[in-house]
């Protein structure tokens, strides 16, 4: 299934990356600094970081949904179905490196395009990511 996490959402967290010094491991695993993708009460990706600019404003997490799997935006029965359906019925984790992120980001698909998406696609044994994005603006 595809999870679709909203681009200029998704810029907070970046930031919060870009300025922290320290990293939380994941399982006893220092994977360096990324996002957590993250099932549980939903599907939302946060930075895996401890003293970044906005984690001291945001309580300690900047928190992204995917919008299918958003409790604060949807029924429970949408959000729950569609969170077993991408990421399974367990809770858990699992750690997204940030580089490839910003390479695809880096390579629009024509001029002025800007992106609008990350999508994650989540299959029991794979996770893929990818970008949609906004034509330019016409003036």
């Amino acid at each position: 299934m595809d999870l679709h996490f909203n681009w200029t959402a998704l810029q907070r967290a970046f930031e919060e990356l870009d300025t922290a010094q320290t990293a939380r491991p994941l399982y006893d695993r220092d994977t360096g600094k990324g996002l957590w993708l993250v099932g549980d009460h939903g599907v939302y990706l946060m930075p895996n970081t401890v003293d970044g600019c906005h984690h001291a404003s945001a309580g300690g997490r900047v928190v992204v949904y995917a919008d299918e799997c958003n409790p604060s935006a949807l029924d429970f029965d949408t959000w729950w179905t569609n969170k077993r359906a991408s990421f399974g019925g367990d809770d858990g984790c699992e750690f997204i490196d940030i580089a490839p992120i910003r390479a695809l980001a880096a390579n629009p698909p024509k001029p002025r395009f800007a992106v609008a998406h990350l999508i994650i696609a989540l299959s029991p044994a794979d996770l893929a990511l990818s970008l949609a994005w906004h034509p330019p603006a016409r003036s």
